[in-house]
């Protein structure tokens, strides 16, 4: 099974599905999901973006991934 990214566990975790977030965030689904399965990195503004609507912060997200726990989400 794929490990999960950051972005993904924490969609998870605030309950929403793609498509919420992503009209939230005001893009395409597609592109949300180019986030959240890591082929595409965001830029700064994308990140914090992604990680309000999550009710998280951009630090969180895109923390070392050494440093990385999912139970930091919170």
């Amino acid at each position: 099974m794929k490990e999960s990214t950051p972005i993904k566990a924490a969609r998870e975790k605030s309950g929403k599905t793609q498509l919420q977030v992503a009209k939230e965030i005001k893009i395409a689904k597609a592109a949300y999901q180019r986030y959240e399965y890591g082929k595409v990195i965001p830029n700064a503004i994308m990140g914090v973006k992604i990680a309000k609507a999550l009710g998280t912060t951009s630090e969180k997200l895109w923390a070392t991934d050494m440093l990385y726990s999912t139970a930091d989400l919170a």
